[in-house]
Order: structure tokens, then sequence, then C-alpha cells
């Protein structure tokens, strides 16, 4: 996934028409303007989070100190949205804590910065709106997937089957919006959760443990995925983490 974070204010004089080649996701972080995406004016405020596809014409003009935080994320979990999305952040403030947390990291750890970025699109996708059914059934899949993808016990084949479709149409409609199956999907969760872990503890927490805390109960087969994944082995990548910081 390719993640990229910046921020900045907007001119109080014109709208600022730009379009992006890949999904723009941003917070209004302080003051009020007004945002015109192809034409159609909306009011901006503080709080207020834009979920922009790509190739859109769009703007925004400030009339009192209207600044943002966003990222450009090309990210498969985002093909179905295809208009753009206006929604308020919640009360906990989440969205903004996440995106200033994604800017304050843009030029550190890339495997945290991102998780931080996961976080966002995951965030994003529990608050946006979707009126068809089987995508909002591939929704509810997916948010069960993230949080349970830690327990080893964790039945992708079942959930399928409580979807409410039949379990082939339902994995072939998940792998065409999100771009791999349901498990490939678990797995790339478990196996990143795994390198952010190795990235934080290094030496402290075994490798079997880490396997341990990432869904994997059987050592031999996370080392395998892990490879298949990441194209070394978790040891390799381990080692590779401790030479960086070396030099």
């Amino acid at each position: 996934m390719n993640c990229i974070s910046y921020g900045g204010s907007y001119s109080n004089e014109a709208f600022n028409f730009h379009k992006h080649k890949d999904y723009e996701l941003f917070i209004y972080s302080s003051g009020k303007g007004k945002i015109n995406i192809e034409g159609n004016i909306y009011d901006a405020e503080q709080g207020m989070i834009v979920v922009m596809p790509p190739n859109i014409m769009h703007g925004s003009i400030s009339h009192d100190n209207l600044r943002y935080t966003a990222i450009l994320v090309k990210s498969d979990e985002l093909m179905h949205i295809d208009t753009p999305v206006i929604f308020k952040d919640n009360e906990r403030g989440d969205g903004f804590s996440l995106l200033q947390m994604i800017f304050a990291n843009r030029y550190e750890d890339q495997e945290y910065f991102y998780s931080l970025c996961i976080a966002f699109i995951h965030f994003v996708l529990k608050n946006v709106v979707i009126t068809n059914p089987l995508e909002k059934t591939i929704n509810k899949i997916k948010r069960q997937i993230v949080s349970k993808f830690h327990d080893s016990d964790f039945n992708v084949t079942e959930l399928l089957q409580q979807s409410g479709y039949a379990e082939d149409y339902i994995r072939m409609q998940f792998k065409k919006i999100v771009g791999k199956t349901p498990v490939e999907y678990l797995t790339e969760l478990r196996i990143n959760h795994a390198k952010t872990l190795i990235n934080i503890y290094q030496n402290s927490l075994p490798l079997i443990n880490i396997s341990i805390n990432c869904g994997f109960d059987d050592y031999v087969y996370f080392s395998r995925k892990f490879k298949q994944v990441v194209g070394i082995s978790p040891n390799a990548y381990k080692k590779s983490i401790s030479t960086d910081i070396k030099e």
C-alpha cells in the first residue's frame, strides 16, 4: 500500500482546484470555509472528514483559518468508493488523532507509518454509509476479520457461511471488491502485524510469541506464510531490522 501524508492551510481568495490519481483522505483540523467538488459547494469546518476518489476535481477555500491534515493512499480496500464521501469525526476525535499520528510519523519507521494509515482507512470504512447490501456485507466481513485476526481459532469459512450469501459467491465478490480473497486478506493483516511487532520489540519478544499474538498457533506455518508474503523469513527480517539500527 502506498501512503503519503501532508497538511497545510487554504487560501482565503480562491478555491485551489486540483485532483489526484490516488484516493485522498483528509480532515479539516481547524477553521471554517467551503469545499467545491466538481461544482457542488459544501460547508467545511473543523472535524469534517472527506474521502476523495481518484480524478475528482475539488478545492477548498478558507473563511476562518481553514487547515487540514491528509493522506494520499492507493488502497484496494477503498475501490468500492467511487463518489466523494463527507462525514463528521466522532466525539472522541479518533479520525483527527489518527491523522495527526500519521502526519507526525510520516518520516519515521515506515512499517509503523503504514500501520497507522491502515488504521485510518478502517476508521473511514467503519463510518462511511454504504447503501449497497452486498458492499455492506463485505465491509462487515472485513471489520470482523480485522477484529478477530489475532485469534488462532478464527474461521473465515464460518464467517462467509454466516453472511447470508452462498459461500463461493461472497468469496468471489470479496475478492472482486477488495482485491484479495478473505483468507489472503486475513493473512496479510496477520503478517503486517507481525512485522510491526518485530519492529517494536525486536529481541525483547521471541518470534514464537509474536506468531501467537498474530493468530498463528503453529510457528512453522507462520514462518512459511511470513516468507511467502515478505520474501524472507521472520528471523531474517528481524536480523535486517537489527542491522539497520546498528548502521
